[in-house]
């Protein structure tokens, strides 16, 4: 059966990936972010003539209705079969387009867990030491629990460096390589000195304000090799707190909280992610993300339904 791997560039979408080729042996895997699925899915279908395509770790976003549409239908005409399996949360949108074709599109999405563990389970290959591995890796990173320095590690060369690098990492894992020597190389010798001195730099360039009882802190121009939640973490190792954490990068913004829903938010504009760190993608107005945190946190307030 000819497959084809579609991915993301992180931790758990290249633990998915890896997965996924071990199990599948795919003709082609691609690496890609949430806003190039559509054109992947394109290639996929006009270049490789799959039976079968998965994505993984790829919340498809509502923005990309028409050409989802058009892509399913091109799939089910040909009789290739999507199997997608998320850990993010999807629009409504994106299930009323799916269930219409639901011969050609299977879906798996389970914001409890990170989508390498649930591709594992659908294979059934959990309990292979390996590929626990894999899972736990992936774990740690997405829900920034940073139990092993082997995940600061990973997450800040993938940062750091660009698409042959990620290539690199996804043949490692599925060679049985998890903590490859040119990658611990490549962190020592290059990424660490310098990421964190980026991590100094946005620090010292943060705001601090208050509107309508919350506190936000703005991280400005941040480099996007920096991950937030790294830089977040690193405001409160300082003693700066706040209620809510915007990271905005040159094309898009980060928005995080301890205990608020920020996905919210998110969503209006364009993004989506996880209730304490999601994300908007291209260009951003910061004044506005301020004003609709400030009016959801009022409104919360006012019928006592803070997500805490």
């Amino acid at each position: 059966m000819r497959t084809v791997v579609i991915s993301h560039w992180d931790l758990d979408g290249l633990a998915s990936a890896a997965i996924l080729a071990l199990r599948t042996a795919p003709v082609k895997i691609w690496l890609a972010s949430v806003t190039a699925v559509p054109r992947y899915l394109r290639k996929a279908l006009e270049e490789y003539s799959p039976d079968q395509i998965w994505i993984s770790d790829l919340n498809p976003q509502a923005s990309q209705i028409s050409d989802l549409r058009m892509l399913i239908k091109q799939a089910s005409i040909e009789g290739v079969k999507i199997r997608w399996i998320d850990h993010h949360e999807w629009d409504r949108s994106i299930y009323d387009l799916i269930h219409q074709y639901d011969e050609t599109v299977w879906y798996l999405v389970d914001p409890s867990t990170v989508t390498a563990d649930l591709v594992a389970r659908k294979f059934r290959v959990r309990d292979n030491p390996y590929i626990n591995d894999l899972v736990s890796l992936a774990i740690d990173d997405d829900f920034f629990l940073n139990r092993y320095d082997l995940t600061i590690r990973w997450r800040r060369v993938l940062r750091w460096y660009s698409w042959n690098i990620r290539y690199k990492a996804l043949n490692s894992f599925i060679g049985g390589e998890i903590s490859p020597y040119w990658m611990n190389k490549l962190y020592e010798d290059e990424v660490k000195n310098l990421y964190e001195n980026l991590i100094r730099e946005a620090l010292g360039r943060m705001d601090i304000i208050e509107k309508n009882g919350i506190k936000i802190i703005i991280f400005q121009d941040v480099d996007p090799k920096v991950h937030p939640g790294e830089l977040t973490d690193a405001a409160k190792k300082n003693g700066v707190t706040a209620d809510i954490y915007i990271v905005r990068y040159p094309r898009g913004a980060s928005l995080r909280s301890d205990y608020y829903d920020v996905s919210l938010i998110a969503k209006k504009l364009g993004g989506g992610g996880h209730p304490y760190a999601a994300g908007i993608p291209g260009k951003i107005n910061i004044s506005k993300i301020i004003e609709m945190v400030a009016h959801t946190y009022k409104q919360r307030m006012t019928t006592n339904t803070i997500v805490i």
